[in-house]
């Protein structure tokens, strides 16, 4: 049974991508040699001669690149590599409403909306209408929050 892998450490990842695909492979991918993977494979709270995982710094980008404003970027990123599995990344705040009332929550669907739909007919990039999908899929599931709130009282 596959363990879950959310709560792994960086270093802890790199060994169990160690034990999945092997040493030749991580050097042959990230471009390195064996003592700068197993620098990354340890410990930094008890080792001194420890390194950042390649995907940390990855991560570290995201983060600058988030705080910088260009979230967009960031989540285009994520969806490049998350492509890999045929996934795809979505916001944990998926349809917290950002309007107090029903109405102004169903105005705001049309904006997106109406992109996505102009990106189709214009024939845009299949990433480009994936990525105003996203948007569109967003903002329903916020109407649908707020609409599911003022029943429920």
């Amino acid at each position: 049974m596959m363990q879950e892998k959310n709560g792994l450490q960086a270093w802890e990842m790199m060994n169990e991508a160690k034990e999945a695909i092997g040493m030749s492979a991580l050097s042959r991918i990230f471009k390195v040699g064996y003592q700068a993977l197993y620098k990354c494979m340890r410990n930094p709270e008890y080792s001194g001669d420890s390194a950042r995982p390649p995907f940390q710094r990855v991560r570290m980008l995201l983060h600058d690149l988030h705080t910088a404003g260009a979230t967009d970027l960031a989540h285009a990123m994520l969806n490049y590599m998350a492509s890999a599995l045929d996934m795809h990344v979505v916001p944990n705040a998926v349809g917290i409403p950002d309007k107090d009332d029903i109405a102004g929550e169903c105005l705001d669907d049309y904006p997106p909306l109406t992109r996505l739909h102009d990106a189709i007919k214009d024939g845009a990039d299949v990433r480009q209408v994936e990525a105003l999908a996203e948007v569109v899929t967003r903002e329903v599931a916020e109407t649908v929050t707020l609409y599911r709130d003022k029943l429920e009282g």
